[in-house]
C-alpha cells in the first residue's frame, strides 16, 4: 500500500510550484523533433542520416506537426523565461544591482530565442528560406546568449542565493552550446561553397560538402539538445516558486469612463 502510495506521488513531488513550465517545453520541443523525424524519414521526404532539424518539418504532414507543436512549444518557453526573469527579481536584494542588470538583459535575449523558433515553425526553409535562416539564427544564436548570461547569473547569485554545482552545469551546457552553434554555421557556409545536391533533402556521400554538411547537421543537433538540457537545470529551482496574479479594477461598473489619476486636470470633466 505505502509503495503504491509512494508511486504515485512521487510525479506530483517533481511538478510542485511552476516546475511543469520547463517539463512542458522540453516536451513539447523534443517530441516536436522526434516525431516530424520519425514522418519524414518514414515518408521518405529526408535521409535518415541527420537531417537538418529543419528539413525535418518541410514536407506535408510533418510540416503541419512541426508548425503546431513549436507554435506551442514557442509561447510555453516565453511563459517559462518570465518565470526565471521574476524568480531572480524576487529572490535576490535591491543592492545586487549587477544581477538585476544582467537578469533583465537575459529576459530581453531570451525571448528572442522562442520568437525566432516561430519564424521556424511557419515559414518552412523550402518556402521562404532567408526568415526561415533568420528564425533558425535567432534559436540558436540568442539561445546560447541567453545561457551564458543565465549562467553569470548563477555565479553572481553563488553563493548566497545558490549552490555552485548549477553553475558548474549550466556552464558546460553553454560551451557546448556555442561551440556546436559555431561549429554548425561554419561548416554550414563551407557545405553551401563546395556545393549540394538539387535536392536539399536528399544529400548523398558523394555530393560536394557532403561532409561539411554532415558536420554541420549533427552539431546543430548537439546545439539544439544542449539548449533544451539547458532548461533541465530550471525544474528544481521552479518547484520553489509560485506565482499569482491579482485583478486590481479601477472602476465599479466596466462600462465607465476610467481617467487615471495622473491624467485628470482643470480640463477633465466633473461627471463622466
Amino acid at each position: 500500500m505505502f509503495s503504491l502510495y509512494f508511486h504515485f506521488r512521487r510525479p506530483a513531488m517533481c511538478l510542485k510550484g511552476l516546475s511543469y513550465l520547463p517539463v512542458i517545453t522540453i516536451i513539447l520541443t523534443l517530441g516536436t523533433f522526434i516525431l516530424s523525424y520519425i514522418l519524414a524519414v518514414l515518408k521518405k521526404d529526408v535521409n535518415a542520416y541527420f537531417p537538418y532539424i529543419s528539413d525535418t518539418g518541410t514536407k506535408v504532414p510533418e510540416s503541419c506537426v512541426f508548425g503546431q507543436l513549436l507554435n506551442m512549444a514557442s509561447a510555453i518557453s516565453i511563459c517559462t523565461l518570465y518565470v526565471r526573469y521574476k524568480l531572480v527579481k524576487s529572490i535576490v536584494q535591491p543592492e545586487d544591482d549587477s544581477i538585476l542588470k544582467l537578469n533583465k538583459h537575459a529576459f530581453f535575449w531570451g525571448i528572442l530565442s522562442p520568437l525566432g523558433l516561430s519564424l521556424v515553425a511557419n515559414f518552412q526553409e523550402t518556402s521562404v528560406e532567408i526568415v526561415h535562416v533568420i528564425g533558425a539564427t535567432m534559436v540558436l544564436g540568442f539561445g546560447v546568449v541567453y545561457e551564458f548570461l543565465q549562467t553569470a547569473i548563477s555565479f553572481q547569485m553563488h553563493p548566497s542565493y545558490n549552490g555552485l554545482r548549477i553553475c558548474k552545469v549550466r556552464l558546460v551546457i553553454s560551451i557546448i552550446s556555442v561551440i556546436g552553434f559555431l561549429t554548425s554555421t561554419a561548416s554550414a557556409v563551407v557545405s553551401r561553397i563546395q556545393g549540394h545536391p538539387e535536392d536539399k533533402l536528399h544529400w548523398k556521400p558523394t555530393d560536394g560538402g557532403f561532409a561539411a554538411h554532415i558536420t554541420s547537421t549533427i552539431s546543430e543537433w548537439v546545439t539544439a539538445l544542449a539548449f533544451i538540457g539547458f532548461f533541465f537545470t530550471f525544474i528544481s529551482d521552479f518547484r520553489k516558486l509560485n506565482i499569482n496574479v491579482e485583478a486590481q479594477l479601477q472602476v465599479r461598473h466596466l462600462d465607465e469612463h476610467y481617467v487615471p489619476y495622473d491624467d485628470v486636470n482643470e480640463e477633465s470633466r466633473l461627471i463622466v
